[in-house]
């Protein structure tokens, strides 16, 4: 058996990219960090079990205060006053359990799912609990997607392992954003950590721009500022405001809605957060709240009328 040791959530993000363990005993604190929703989604999407170490039984358990980790993933605890045997029990239970079919990589991806032709592309923004749907929606894209760009709020370090991580599971080519890179189908561009916003050119053929600037709705990037820069050309855009905490792109989506995008939000149900599709829709920037499990379907669709 192979053990590896990591000190720091970047150190340990590296080490289960580069290894893909079987299992990992994750120390609770680290599950209280906001970067930890990209060690959720590197252990989803390479099926690692994991189980949290609490210093000991007085200790409260991160998941009852994380929206991320109350939502099923991490609710076994172990103490670090546990015996061998009790760690050794969670290993073999969790190790043991039945393994989920692996996803299919893009090379494997089927040769029917291809997209309609279409002029139009896709915007989304998202925050808390992100990086899970972003997985799920790009997931649902075909090899030959609209051109789509992202912004996703999360640490500085992570951004590049975000992009590798839905590379990993996007038929389509999944790209760091950078400045001025064509905006062409079947390309996904995601800003993430960067100190730049996002958005792209004002006149065709488009391109990609990055802008230095001070924070806009208190992020770098901003969601807004990617709305914003696309409103010129708001009847070729299908826009979406994902799961997250605050009201980051809820002003841009409204922008984009009135000069004729179409606009949605993620429900209530199917959101870690309901903050940013929620104020997306109370100002009417969304014309419509779709379920995560219908958000991919619904994106496709609308870049066919």
């Amino acid at each position: 058996m192979q053990v590896l040791l990591a000190n720091n959530l970047m150190m340990a993000y590296n080490q289960a990219e580069a290894g893909q363990p079987t299992f990992a005993f994750v120390e609770d604190g680290f599950t209280k960090l906001p970067e930890f929703e990209m060690m959720l989604a590197l252990f989803n999407a390479l099926d690692v079990r994991w189980v949290s170490v609490m210093d000991d039984m007085n200790s409260d358990p991160a998941r009852r205060s994380s929206p991320l980790l109350n939502v099923g993933a991490g609710i076994f605890e172990l103490t670090k006053s546990d015996s061998p045997r009790q760690f050794i029990q969670y290993y073999d239970m969790m190790v043991n359990a039945p393994r989920r079919n692996q996803p299919a990589s893009r090379s494997a991806a089927p040769a029917q799912r291809v997209a309609p032709k279409s002029n139009k592309m896709i915007l989304i923004g998202s925050s808390t609990g992100g990086v899970e749907a972003l997985r799920k929606v790009l997931g649902g894209f075909p090899i030959d997607c609209p051109p789509t760009l992202i912004v996703q709020h999360t640490g500085k370090n992570f951004g590049q392992g975000l992009v590798s991580l839905l590379d990993r599971i996007c038929p389509a080519k999944v790209v760091s954003a950078q400045d001025n890179l064509p905006i062409e189908a079947g390309c996904v561009y995601v800003a993430a950590g960067q100190t730049r916003h996002f958005g792209m050119s004002q006149r065709k053929p488009l391109r990609t721009r990055q802008k230095d600037g001070p924070p806009i709705s208190g992020h770098m990037p901003s969601v807004d500022a990617l709305f914003t820069s696309a409103v010129p050309f708001a009847r070729d855009v299908v826009a979406t405001i994902l799961t997250g905490m605050g009201q980051d792109g809820a002003k841009g989506l409204l922008e984009l809605r009135k000069a004729g995008a179409r606009t949605f939000a993620q429900d209530e149900q199917s959101s870690v957060v309901y903050g940013m599709p929620r104020v997306a829709w109370e100002n009417g920037g969304a014309e419509k709240q779709i379920s995560l499990s219908r958000m991919a379907t619904t994106l496709l669709q609308a870049c066919k009328t």
